[in-house]
């Protein structure tokens, strides 16, 4: 059976092979390289599937040969450091999708062609054409299709803030589960396994089930979940809690570790576990999306726990 590789040490993978075929590496970062894949079995593993896919061993021959990523890598001109991002797109697609471009419906594919992303990490802000304001949290992408016609933008994945500029034509924010509808509001919608969670800030969102024959209206300082049986009860929502990530914050009140956990692994590359003998421990606190390192650490001198790293891209919390 073919063993799995975490794809976030594959994009690891990936982020050196880019970094290689840019032609700037020196010795020392050669030696990073290795000391990278030597590092576990997993990534030596990861390594040797990105080198071995026929995108990756003739990159140059192969993209002249697809035409769409000729015209992905010719639209990027003569900025090195746009043709690098674009080539690590190229890469992911083929690592992700196949050779011959047969994932391009996929989640990551999409994710990475979409028109407004973030890494995992990152946090970034764009004022868009009609002057809305689109915030983005972290592994986050968007598509936006803006006509005289018509203001919508589609939601792949991840999470988002949106204060939508007031016009005559509404907007249309649409996800796997539901249609966000408005004209003037501000509001927070976060897409994960569990459906889509709308939080409204201002002004006032209509909410309609992709799934199922339904639709609510939600007014400021409320909340409703959307999934495919539908519009959940909607719920008050504590509207200084939601809006936390914009400042880089994740606070905690009375939240049990491995909770704390599974949000802190949003924001870093590679495994974050936490082990089960202290995955019910609770506790209060403000930590940082900017550097999770602290937040771990943190974590280390308030809890019965010791930080376990393996490797910078596998860490554990363990029993003291």
């Amino acid at each position: 059976m073919r063993a799995e590789v975490n794809p976030l040490v594959r994009d690891a993978a990936i982020d050196w092979l880019v970094r290689m075929q840019s032609g700037l590496m020196n010795t020392p970062d050669l030696e990073a390289l290795q000391c990278w894949r030597d590092a576990s079995v997993e990534h030596e593993l990861a390594w040797q599937r990105v080198t071995s896919l026929p995108l990756l061993q003739h990159p140059g021959a192969y993209l002249l040969r697809d035409a769409t990523a000729r015209r992905a890598l010719e639209s990027a001109g003569p900025d090195t450091q746009r043709r690098r991002q674009v080539l690590k797109r190229l890469l992911i697609l083929g690592a992700v999708g196949g050779v011959c471009w047969q994932g391009a419906g996929s989640t990551p594919v999409r994710a990475a062609l979409a028109n407004h992303r973030t890494g995992t990490g990152e946090r970034h802000q764009w004022t868009l054409a009609d002057g809305s304001s689109l915030w983005l949290n972290t592994a986050s992408a968007v598509n936006l299709d803006f006509t005289d016609q018509m203001r919508r933008i589609q939601m792949i994945e991840g999470e988002l803030d949106l204060r939508v500029q007031t016009e005559s034509r509404s907007l249309q924010l649409i996800t796997p589960h539901a249609i966000l509808q408005s004209s003037e509001a501000h509001f927070q919608v976060r897409h994960d396994r569990q459906g889509t969670q709308v939080t409204v800030r201002e002004g006032q969102v209509q909410v309609y089930s992709r799934g199922q024959q339904a639709s609510s209206s939600l007014a400021a300082g409320w909340q409703a979940r959307v999934n495919r049986f539908g519009i959940g009860v909607p719920n008050r929502a504590d509207l200084l809690i939601s809006e936390a990530w914009l400042r880089g914050v994740l606070p905690a009140d009375r939240l049990r570790l491995d909770a704390l956990v599974a949000e802190l692994s949003r924001y870093r590359p590679g495994v974050l576990r936490c082990h089960e003998q202290v995955s019910g421990l609770r506790l209060t606190g403000s930590f940082s999306l900017d550097d999770t390192d602290a937040a771990l650490t943190l974590l280390a001198r308030t809890l019965p726990v010791r930080i376990e790293r393996m490797t910078r891209y596998w860490v554990s919390i363990v029993p003291a």
